[in-house]
């Protein structure tokens, strides 16, 4: 099957970090889990834009943040959260391995 969004151009990365990870924990987990992101937040403009915001909570609070951001944040961290709800279960070791989101 053609993935018509490989074309896209990608802004960011999931990575797995853990021991004795398995080829299907790095393919086919992996791209579940990023596929749950942008399910839930959008393409990769958007989701960036989401994770930024949540970066930007977490660094200096919510009283430095616009509606908007605050808004991107709140859909960042459910969607972060029902991804890893659904991907984790599927890992081959899911109690030693975690999820990381990374810009390029």
């Amino acid at each position: 099957m053609f993935d018509h969004t490989a074309n896209r151009e990608q802004f960011y990365t999931v990575r797995l970090e853990g021991a004795n990870l398995t080829i299907r924990d790095l393919m086919d987990v992996r791209f579940t889990f990023q596929r749950l992101l942008e399910e839930r937040i959008g393409p990769s403009s958007r989701l960036v834009k989401c994770h930024r915001a949540w970066q930007s909570l977490l660094e200096f609070g919510i009283d430095a943040m616009s509606e908007t951001q605050i808004a991107n944040a709140r859909l960042w961290r459910e969607a972060w959260e029902h991804a890893s709800e659904v991907a984790t279960p599927l890992l081959s070791q899911p109690q030693t391995t975690t999820f990381r989101f990374e810009l390029f």
